[in-house]
């Protein structure tokens, strides 16, 4: 290990040569434009190592010569922040989300509201969306006219759209397009979708086109990262047992036969962050991931993950009207809805996990 003392500060950066000379970032090994590295790892000696290190009259940056008769110039302080010590405990103090009950998030639904209007025309109005997306999981743009092509249109201004068998955008009510439980007047429990894809989509958006000759349909919400920290808090035992749980999740009609497993709480190994909550109970698969001799300990711990999310405290019950669009995050919201009467259409589409995080970067919402 290679120690380096900045005196001014009297921080001590320990760090591997080769990963330090593998982190040079000069003109020749770095490309400015595309910010891809230049060179192949094998173009760095084995046993490279810094010849002699003399750090910049500011103290912040330093310099190195190295065995390679490379040279470097390196910032102290933001190597010393990439540490693996550094990154793993800032991100368990993570504070740009704020898990939510129901009494939590109706205090802070003005938060999560913007109109079509702004959206159109204020780049403030897009961050004040995403915002909301990153720390409460779900948002709304009001005043949208209620067809298919305003939908579109909305959410095109902030992400692109997600491609599915479904299509990009879809139309949906009672009338069995496809062989889901949504495409009827049925009560639909708290969920998350795609839990049978391998890569299941990063945020949902609804909007309720028409209603007409009926009532009910009710949507509700549950922060699953809310759901997730009481059961930690009250059940830990029942906790660690859904983040190891591979669970099984189908979906089979004519054409599609998709299926993936894995838990319901998926935890960052380096940070103990949750980063994915997967729930549904109606697109679970034959069950055949752990001996029978454990089966019973999985339903217990399954059982009081259900009792927190569907107690009356974690679900948010809202009527959405055409006009109101909502996005929601699908790795960290559940939803569902109440049976209903009459004739309902409802549009909306996916967008993939990794297009939402890149919009949160690019506003400096998240690094």
């Amino acid at each position: 290990m290679l120690e380096i003392e900045n005196k001014r500060s009297g921080k001590v950066l320990k760090v591997d040569p080769f990963w330090l000379r593998d982190h040079c970032r000069c003109n020749n090994c770095i490309n400015v434009e595309t910010k891809q590295r230049k060179y192949n790892l094998l173009d760095i000696p084995e046993d490279v190592e810094p010849l002699f290190i003399k750090f910049q009259n500011d103290g912040t940056f330093f310099d190195i010569e190295w065995s390679d008769n490379h040279s470097s110039t390196y910032d102290f302080n933001f190597l010393y922040q990439s540490l693996y010590e550094q990154v793993s405990n800032s991100k368990q103090h993570n504070t740009s989300r704020t898990p939510w009950n129901r009494s939590i998030i109706l205090q802070n639904e003005r938060h999560l509201r913007v109109n079509l209007t702004d959206l159109i025309s204020s780049d403030g109005a897009v961050k004040t969306l995403v915002s909301a997306l990153i720390r409460y999981g779900i948002a709304f743009i009001d005043e949208v006219p209620p067809n298919a092509e305003m939908t579109e249109l909305a959410i095109r201004r902030v992400f692109p759209i997600m491609k599915t068998f479904f299509g990009e955008m879809w139309t949906f009510s009672d009338v069995k397009d496809h062989a889901d439980t949504a495409y009827t007047k049925e009560y639909l429990g708290s969920h998350t979708d795609n839990t049978y894809f391998c890569d299941a989509a990063g945020l949902q958006i609804l909007h309720c086109l028409s209603h007409e000759n009926g009532m009910g349909g009710e949507n509700f919400f549950v922060d699953g990262l809310h759901a997730a920290k009481e059961l930690y808090s009250r059940h830990l035992n029942a906790f660690e047992l859904l983040k190891r749980v591979q669970v099984p999740g189908e979906y089979v009609e004519t054409s599609q036969y998709h299926k993936y497993s894995a838990p319901m709480i998926h935890v960052d190994d380096i940070t103990d962050e949750i980063i994915q909550l997967r729930l549904n109970v109606y697109d679970r698969a034959l069950f055949n991931t752990i001996p029978q001799t454990e089966m019973s300990e999985f339903y217990d711990a399954f059982r009081k993950y259900l009792k927190i999310v569907q107690s009356s405290d974690s679900q948010w019950t809202l009527k959405l009207q055409p006009g109101t669009l909502v996005l929601f995050d699908n790795w960290r919201v559940f939803h569902g809805r109440l049976a209903y009467t009459g004739s309902r259409t409802m549009s909306g589409c996916y967008v993939q996990r990794t297009d939402f995080l890149s919009k949160a970067r690019v506003l400096g919402l998240i690094e």
